[in-house]
């Protein structure tokens, strides 16, 4: 099974345990064998990627997340802006609204 990393290097398996580098943006990674639980430390979330019969040329790179982008207080005001432009009708929404927003823009909820 094939893995791509959070900086669009693509992992497979290797020995029971460990995953090996096969495409990465630094060339001098490609054929490094890792154990599971490093790899995850350093270098994961690992997404799996689909099986396909032809080989990919280039993997795609990873899309950044929002707090690469963002500062946590650019994303809790987005997520506030967000909150606010929605019609609630009678109610209002509560600061717990824009933390839930907030926290999925970063990708933890």
């Amino acid at each position: 099974m094939r893995y791509i990393d959070k900086d669009g290097d693509t992992w497979e398996d290797a020995e029971p345990g460990s995953l090996r580098i096969v495409q990465a943006k630094d060339k001098c990674d490609v054929g490094l064998t890792v154990r599971l639980e490093r790899a995850e430390e350093m270098y994961g979330p690992f997404t799996p990627l689909p099986d396909h019969d032809e080989p990919q040329n280039d993997p795609s790179d990873a899309l950044p997340r929002v707090t690469d982008v963002m500062g946590r207080a650019d994303v809790f005001q987005a997520a506030h802006a967000l909150v606010k432009g929605l019609e609630w009708g009678d109610e209002k929404p509560s600061v717990y609204d824009v933390l839930n927003v907030a926290k999925w823009l970063e990708g933890e909820g």
